[in-house]
């Protein structure tokens, strides 16, 4: 038999990352993890570490941005992996510069685990964010309501993280996969949005009322949406609505299929997925008869303000000489909330009282560390926000800062109050 190639993981932390190293040790590959010395000390990420020695990972010490180190560690194996994030896509030509100078690499693999951009119909902002492949994001099980972008029959591709993790590790000794694009679509795992919800349906024995968005309507939500949620939106919108992950057969001049090359595999099936999920998304997710707050006390405070607001703040600065060379907050005293009474203030306009279910802050920061770009860069900000109470545990300093509703006296803002009052 055959030796196994040596296996460089490059961003095996991430969210990916992290399947395909566990996928390369439990095959018996010698399996080598690039890691910066300060993600050893990382209290989230060090845990991970910890199991990647445990399961006989080695630890090469490196950076993507030292092409030294680079070098050094490629020269110790045969194939390297890139699993970066997708703000790091770009800089995978620093990995290509360093694999031509040690020139022992017989197969690099490419981060670009997602959908295939050559078949993408995604509108902006995802269009030009992702020029490699972005993956889907799946909505998560709904309670009540089933809100289906388009008419819903677009059928769109599910895989399991691990799953995706030993495909990948299989492709790496199999001459079949060489300069080929590998599809994962376990047939078993194909699903229109209208078929992924009768299923869950039939899963927790209610009928959903099916709430259709018609695609004019989706593509003015990505355009109103703020970042990072437009790009959810609009590779959900390429997904969900122009069908781009099965709207072609795979060329076999270049493509193949993992589930066909490696039908030994036990791929998790969507239905596998959502009967172990039950029980668990009834409390992990927002609901309409519940909320999830973040931390344990719930006691930072955070501002909300209004878009149109921030805009006549933002121009009443302009030609005012007291906010020359100044940071201008803007506080209005009436927007500033902890989560917990914000959702006091909620159920006071809904008239009912709402479960509140909290999430402790290291549960918070591991479902950052495991969570898709970019709904980790929304989970991040909230932590920041509702946990560590960055918008106002700090006074304002008089010599460098403002504070624009002081200043401003004469603008009725809109308050959180009448906000919410609009949507009841």
């Amino acid at each position: 038999m055959a030796e196994k190639s040596k296996i460089l993981i490059i961003g095996g932390t991430g969210y990916i990352g992290k399947f395909v190293v566990e996928a390369s040790a439990k095959s018996g590959h010698p399996t080598f993890a690039l890691v910066r010395e300060s993600t050893v000390s990382d209290p989230v990420k060090g845990k991970l570490i910890e199991g990647f020695k445990n399961s006989g990972v080695t630890l090469v010490h490196g950076d993507l941005h030292n092409h030294e180190s680079l070098v050094k560690a490629i020269k110790q194996v045969d194939v390297v992996i890139s699993t970066v994030g997708s703000m790091q896509l770009a800089d995978q030509t620093k990995i290509i510069a360093a694999i031509k100078e040690a020139g022992n690499i017989k197969r690099f693999l490419p981060s670009e685990f997602g959908n295939d951009v050559d078949r993408l119909h995604v509108v902006e902002p995802a269009k030009s964010t992702f020029a490699v492949k972005p993956g889907v994001f799946a909505p998560p099980p709904p309670r009540d309501k089933a809100i289906i972008p388009g008419d819903g029959n677009p059928k769109a591709i599910f895989n399991a993280e691990h799953d995706i993790g030993t495909y990948t590790i299989k492709t790496v000794d199999d001459p079949r996969t060489l300069n080929k694009i590998v599809y994962i679509r376990p047939p078993k795992n194909i699903y229109s949005f209208n078929e992924l919800v009768s299923l869950w349906e039939k899963k927790i024995g209610k009928t959903l009322e099916r709430i259709y968005i018609p695609e004019e309507q989706v593509l003015k939500e990505i355009q109103e949406a703020p970042f990072p949620i437009n790009i959810i939106l609009s590779i959900n919108h390429s997904v969900f609505v122009k069908g781009d992950q099965t709207n072609f057969e795979i060329e076999p001049s270049f493509g193949v299929e993992a589930s066909e090359l490696y039908p030994d595999v036990k791929y998790t099936t969507v239905e596998e997925y959502l009967s172990h999920k039950v029980e668990y998304y009834c409390v992990k997710f927002l609901w309409e008869f519940a909320v999830m707050v973040f931390s344990l006390n719930c006691l930072s405070v955070a501002i909300f303000n209004a878009e149109h607001d921030i805009g006549t703040y933002t121009i009443k600065t302009v030609d005012d000489p007291s906010t020359l060379n100044k940071i201008v907050y803007i506080r209005p005293p009436k927007n500033i909330y902890s989560f917990n009474e914000l959702v006091s203030l909620s159920e006071k306009k809904i008239g009912k009282t709402l479960e509140r279910i909290y999430i402790p802050e290291e549960q918070v920061l591991k479902e950052i560390q495991e969570a898709p770009f970019p709904i980790n860069i929304v989970l991040s900000i909230n932590h920041s926000v509702f946990v560590k109470g960055d918008h106002t545990n700090f006074e304002i300093e008089p010599s460098f800062g403002v504070e624009a509703s002081e200043l401003y006296p004469d603008v009725k803002y809109t308050t959180v109050e009448e906000y919410l009052s609009q949507f009841v």
